[in-house]
Formats: structure tokens, C-alpha cells, sequence
């Protein structure tokens, strides 16, 4: 037998034998090939036998094991053209009489069918930084042959293209690294692809990407600003719909629907703002407010709101008892005592959950007044809070007013004030409108023997500005303590009046020594 081409040459040699069935002796052929490989097809031929009426050729994926045999009649030589490429066959030959009595099998040869499929990659590497990243790969193969891809690694993974026939793209990822510098080898179509990717720095950086979605328009704004920021930044976010839409909420590492939330960048953040389009006619929505026993919200039951505007819910737990949880659309917002709805466009359901305490509650009243107007926001919010909880008030006039000072459990003119409730406290802010024209006040400032206050004097100030005070003590004095209007500040060493819309007093008084 012989075998031409990508075969191997088969060793000739004569295989006779008894068939039982005509009692002859027949002779199987020795195997030759003169296989002329194309693509995946082999021709094959054989020495002639006596007595023999035709022959019949075995073939198998495995040596001395054949699978299918075809019968070629009295001819001696035969090509088979049903052969897969890259795959080694094993050959042998039987020859049969006239009543198709069977020989043995010839000499066996065996031939591999190759492959005419060629690949190349480009690009062949890759270089990352530490934050990582995306990338592709572009294949170049002849129609029809296969490929694979795998990388081996788990920080640098196959997204798709995993495998093809033909010409074609692989995309892979680079997960942001926190360890040292590293480096990979790709299998890309039996090429090598080379990656690396860089150390961190010390401080790692991370990208925010916002997404605008929805049927309305609108911006969102980062403070502070950018859209990259390093390792461990709260970014507050805030959504302004323009004014033919609505912010219908956030989706991502945001939720809910306040116009405004904050993410702190520990990697890579995705958040989504949606803003709808105002309906052309007034649309209504429902917010279901309820709450379990120990409390109360308000307003409660089946609240209807306008679309786009806002709706604020109040949640008072009754005495003894504490706020356990608030669950705003099944999302847990803490044990918050208010909370409000903005620029509404769905239903929505508000749930406040209350809890036995053992600890004594107390109730916060704030009052407006004058002839301007304002906002007081607690922090934290609500109006009635636990025994010892500290709570900080901030006043904000609106545009046509000025924050005239505090009475009640607060004193002084700065926007901010603190009270610990330690019983039911009231507290009053007077916003008083601002005057057509601009008005001057005097704010008298004088210090006793031991040290100065700056300026000094009958100090006029702008309706609506600022006005800050230094104190200092003489060589060998110290500050004893500071009255604005009467009211003793302690022994500060400046002093600022904010807003200021009336007629004011500062005194400053020393004491020997620094004790």
C-alpha cells in the first residue's frame, strides 16, 4: 500500500487466508495509496489478487478498528472524498469472490487530512491602568474555519466572541486592579494575545456615568463636579427636568424620587435619571399612606397628587413609642419622621412602622413670623425626636426676605441653631421682607478694659449683609465672655451677625489672667 501526500507510507506485504465458505485460497492486496490530498479527500490503491470478483475498503478513526467500509467493486484504486479536515484515518483493504466470500483486511496505512485554514489577530497586545476597562480583538480566518478564544485569568474575561467560523471580533473586560501589576496571554484563534494592566496608584480613581432616560428632558449635576473621582468621594447628584418635564426617579446605585442623592465612589458607578414628559392635560396619581400601631402619618389612606408636583408625609409615633422603619415603594428610608415625594409622575406607597421605647419622646414646634418669609429644616428631620437627640434648625429666607433671628429655645441672628430636646422645646425664626430700598442699621460694638473688639462703635450695616466682629485680649487678659444683644455667647473671640435686618448690640468683657 502506498500513500501520497500527507499519509504515511504503509508497509507492503501480502496478507492469504482460507474462506471457508469456497475452500480457496485468496490473496487480500497489500494497501498502497497514491492519495493526492485536497482539502480533505484521499485517493488509495492496491495490488491485484487472484480469483477475486471485487474489494471493499474499511476505515476508522483508531488503528485496527474500522467503523465503514465502502465496496469499490473489481477496481483497484479508489478516492474518498467525505474526509474532516484535521482528522487521522486508518485505511485497510478486503478483497471477495463470487459467492462474496470475505478476506482478511490488506496492510493498514493511515493519513492525516491537515487543514488549509489560516488565522491572525490583530491587535496582538494590550496595555491597561489600574481602573481597567474594555477591548476588542479582530480575527482574520478564510470562510468556514473555526475558531475559539479564552483568557485563563479571572480578572480579565471574554464578554463575547468566545468562539466563531470565519472573520470575526472577540470583546473582552479588564476589572479594575487593586493589587500589584500583572500581565496575561489570550488564546485567540491558536494566536497569543498579550495584556497587562498597571498597579493602582495610592489613591485609585473611579468613573460615575449618569444615564438621561424617559420622554422629558432634563440635566443632572455632580458636586463635585466631574465624572471621575478618587477612592472613597461622595458625589451628591441633582436632577433639574426642564419645564415641559417632570424627574420621575432614579435607577442604579441611586433610588427613589427626591431630586437629589448621593453615591460615594468605592468603584466604577452607573446611575440613571428619568425624566418624563409633563402630560398636556392635569394627571392625578395616588399615594397610599398608611401606618401600624404606635403612630400616626399624615395625611394618610389613598392621597391623591398632581403629576409633578410634591407631596409631604409627616410620621408622629404616639407616646412610649418610637419610629421602627418608613418603607417608601417596599424600599426601607430608616426611621425617618417626615418625608416627601418630588415632582410626582407614578403611584407611590408610603408605610411607617412604629416600636415600643423606653425611651421618652419630645416634640419640636417651629413657628414663622414677621413680615418676610422662609424655610426652618431640621436635621435630623421630623418633629418629634427621642430624649438627648441633638437637633440643628437652619433657616432660609427666600428671595424678597431676611432671617431676622431666632426666640424661643433659640437666640442670635446666625441662620443655624441647635437645641437638645430634653423636653417639648418651641422654637420661633422671624423673617422680615426686604425694604424697597436699602436700609442701613447700626450695630453698637464696645469692649471693657482688657481688650478691643474690631470694628468698634456705631457700626452701620446694609440691610440684608453680614457683619463680622473680632475680640481680642489684651497681653495677660483673656476673653470672660461676649453679649449680643444681651444674650451671652460665651467667651468666643469673633462673632458674626447674618442677615441683618434690625438694630444689634455686641459687648465684650476680659478678665485678668488666662483662666
Amino acid at each position: 500500500m502506498y500513500h501520497q501526500g500527507n499519509g504515511s507510507r504503509g508497509k507492503l506485504f501480502s496478507l492469504f487466508f482460507i474462506l471457508a465458505v469456497c475452500c480457496l485460497f485468496l490473496g487480500a492486496s497489500t494497501l498502497h495509496s497514491s492519495a493526492r490530498a485536497e482539502a480533505a479527500s484521499v485517493s488509495l490503491g492496491w495490488d491485484a489478487a487472484a480469483g477475486v470478483s471485487g474489494y471493499k475498503i474499511h476505515r476508522g478513526t483508531t488503528s485496527g478498528s474500522y467503523t465503514t467500509s465502502v465496496n469499490v467493486g473489481n477496481a483497484t484504486s479508489y478516492t474518498l472524498s467525505d474526509l474532516t479536515s484535521g482528522t487521522t484515518y486508518y485505511f485497510a483493504v478486503s478483497a471477495y469472490d463470487s459467492s462474496n466470500a470475505e478476506s482478511g483486511y490488506s496492510n493498514e496505512v493511515s493519513y492525516n487530512s491537515g487543514s488549509s485554514c489560516t488565522y491572525s489577530i490583530s491587535p496582538s497586545s494590550a496595555s491597561f491602568t489600574s481602573s481597567g476597562g474594555t477591548g476588542t480583538i479582530t480575527v482574520t480566518a478564510s470562510s468556514g474555519c473555526a475558531w475559539s478564544a479564552s483568557t485563563g485569568v479571572s480578572w480579565a474575561t471574554i464578554s463575547s466572541g468566545a468562539s466563531g467560523t470565519g472573520s470575526g471580533t472577540v470583546s473582552y473586560s479588564v476589572a479594575a486592579n487593586t493589587g500589584s501589576a500583572r500581565t496575561a496571554a489570550f488564546t485567540v484563534a491558536g494566536k497569543t494575545f498579550s495584556i497587562s494592566q498597571a498597579a493602582p496608584t495610592s489613591t485609585p480613581t473611579y468613573t460615575l456615568t449618569v444615564t438621561r432616560t424617559g420622554t422629558g428632558t432634563g440635566t443632572v449635576t455632580t458636586s463635585p463636579s466631574g465624572t471621575t473621582f478618587a477612592s472613597g468621594t461622595a458625589v451628591t447628584l441633582t436632577a433639574a427636568p426642564d419645564s415641559n418635564s417632570v424627574f420621575a426617579g432614579w435607577s442604579g446605585a441611586c433610588s427613589g424620587t427626591s431630586t437629589t442623592c448621593s453615591v460615594t465612589m468605592t468603584g466604577n458607578t452607573s446611575v440613571t435619571a428619568t425624566f418624563n414628559a409633563k402630560p398636556a392635560t392635569s394627571t392625578s396619581y395616588t399615594i397610599s399612606a398608611y401606618a401600624s400601631w404606635g403612630g400616626y402619618i399624615s395625611p394618610s389612606g389613598s392621597v391623591s397628587v398632581t403629576s409633578g408636583s410634591n407631596q409631604s408625609f409627616t410620621i408622629t409615633p404616639r407616646s412610649g413609642y418610637a419610629v421602627r422603619y418608613v418603607l417608601v415603594d417596599r424600599v426601607n428610608v430608616g426611621a425617618v419622621n417626615s418625608y416627601t415625594f418630588s415632582n410626582v409622575a407614578a403611584n407611590h406607597s408610603i408605610v411607617a412602622y412604629f416600636t415600643r421605647s423606653t425611651t421618652p419622646t419630645y416634640t419640636l414646634t417651629v413657628t414663622r413670623t414677621g413680615t418676610g418669609s422662609g424655610t426652618v429644616t431640621t436635621s435630623p428631620s421630623g418633629t418629634t425626636f427621642a430624649s438627648g437627640t441633638a437637633v440643628t434648625l437652619t433657616a432660609a429666607p427666600d428671595s424678597n426676605s431676611v432671617f431676622a433671628g431666632w426666640s424661643g429655645a433659640c437666640s442670635g441672628t446666625s441662620t443655624t441653631c441647635s437645641v437638645t430636646m430634653t423636653g417639648n422645646t418651641s422654637v420661633t425664626a422671624t423673617f422680615n421682607a426686604k425694604p424697597a430700598t436699602s436700609t442701613s442699621y447700626t450695630i453698637s460694638a464696645y469692649a471693657s478694659w482688657g481688650g478691643y473688639i474690631s470694628p468698634s462703635g456705631s457700626v452701620s450695616v446694609t440691610s440684608g449683609s453680614n457683619q463680622s466682629f473680632t475680640i481680642t485680649p489684651r497681653r495677660g487678659y483673656s476673653v470672660r465672655y461676649v453679649l449680643v444683644d444681651g444674650v451671652n455667647v460665651g467667651a468666643v473671640n469673633s462673632y458674626t451677625f447674618s442677615n441683618v435686618a434690625a438694630n444689634h448690640s455686641i459687648r465684650a468683657y476680659f478678665k485678668y489672667g488666662y483662666y
